[in-house]
């Protein structure tokens, strides 16, 4: 069982005022599982206002504990010893906070001999793309060419192999998740999540990040653009389909465990449809267009130099031509056979991703306006 302590079982969630984070939160909350409805739901967050507007909303379904960032490994150490799973939505490349979680996880198995406590931890497939635009890594460097199956694939061991010809901050925080569990007897599961796309159901911040950098980037230069020539392909998954497979693995990990793969095996994909990023440029231009954001022209062709130069202040604040290729330019195609065989069934299709588009759009500008810009 995952835990064998006179009191319920508990779940830890980080990242509840993010995007993923937020819906994750509200999936679980509104779950019809007898087992999640009677599991209180702890949340580290940042800033009294927040905790106060958690539960201002959700009263004593949700348990909020005040840190002051990623780095307050203390707090986030003893905090995990106090609960059998933890979810972490925050970002994937924080090897530290990661490794806090699995020591307070292992603490807490340490106080309760025979319980079972788990990690699930996000990352993302970038961590497996090849990189077309660059020619560094390429197809032919990956199995089944540049598509994996996360059963049918060691991704472990391609990672790790990978890993030491191409450092990559998201994959070595990943694989160290993984090392770390099985050294200190702590169960882990990574999601590596494709493009997520859609509206957030959280009470914070509801809007993904890939898109809207686009979105934000082509406002920037008048026109709509792709890096290089747009044909890498990537697969994407509705934010509300991704928070379904999250709840479907909570429900497991607070049970037996039973059918979740773990540390190694423990590597799962998300994906529910496919796309080219020559895709998402033109979905942009339509979607900026009709908005009258943006004139009818053709999609610019960045080089890599150039979208590393113009890209960070709307991805990630600062990147380099790896991290901007990888997670924006390259190729990854992944197959979810753990999250199907698990009975998961991601129920948004074309028609949504269509949309996500003017959804993103919309709440880009409104975003500008609210700055005066």
């Amino acid at each position: 069982m995952a835990a064998t302590t006179s009191s319920p079982p508990r779940i830890l969630l980080t990242g509840a005022t993010g995007f993923i984070g937020g819906s994750v939160l509200t999936q679980l909350l509104d779950s019809t599982s007898p087992g999640l409805r009677a599991t209180p739901i702890t949340c580290l967050v940042r800033g009294a206002d927040r905790a106060a507007k958690l539960t201002a909303a959700y009263g004593d379904r949700v348990n909020t504990v005040l840190y002051k960032d990623l780095d307050d490994l203390d707090i986030i150490t003893a905090v995990a010893s106090q609960h059998d799973v933890v979810i972490s939505t925050t970002i994937g490349y924080h090897t530290p906070s990661a490794h806090a979680i699995i020591e307070g996880l292992a603490q807490r198995k340490g106080a309760h001999p025979g319980s079972q406590p788990w990690f699930i931890h996000t990352s993302g497939t970038s961590n497996v793309s090849s990189r077309p635009v660059s020619g560094a890594w390429l197809d032919n460097n990956s199995p089944q060419g540049g598509q994996f199956d996360d059963v049918a694939d060691d991704v472990y061991g391609y990672e790790v192999a990978r890993n030491a010809v191409e450092p990559y901050i998201q994959r070595t925080t990943e694989l160290s998740v993984v090392d770390t569990g099985l050294a200190r007897d702590v169960r882990t599961l990574v999601v590596m999540a494709p493009t997520v796309y859609g509206v957030g159901s959280g009470l914070f911040n509801r809007r993904s990040v890939q898109i809207p950098a686009f979105i934000a980037t082509s406002l920037d230069r008048g026109r709509a653009v792709v890096i290089g020539d747009g044909k890498g392909e990537w697969d994407h998954v509705h934010v509300q389909d991704l928070a379904a497979l999250y709840e479907i693995l909570a429900v497991r990990a607070l049970g037996k465990g039973e059918g979740l793969p773990w540390g190694k095996k423990g590597i799962i994909f998300a994906a529910a449809g496919r796309h080219s990023w020559g895709e998402i440029a033109r979905g942009v231009a339509r979607a900026c267009c009709e908005a009258g954001a943006l004139p009818d022209l053709p999609v610019e062709n960045l080089s890599l130099a150039d979208a590393a130069r113009l890209f960070p202040e709307a991805y990630l604040g600062e990147a380099d031509e790896l991290m901007v290729e990888l997670g924006l330019a390259s190729t990854g195609r992944t197959i979810p056979t753990v999250a199907l065989g698990l009975g998961w069934k991601p129920a948004r299709g074309k028609e949504e991703w269509e949309q996500g588009f003017d959804n993103d759009v919309e709440a880009v500008l409104n975003e500008r306006r609210e700055k005066g810009r």
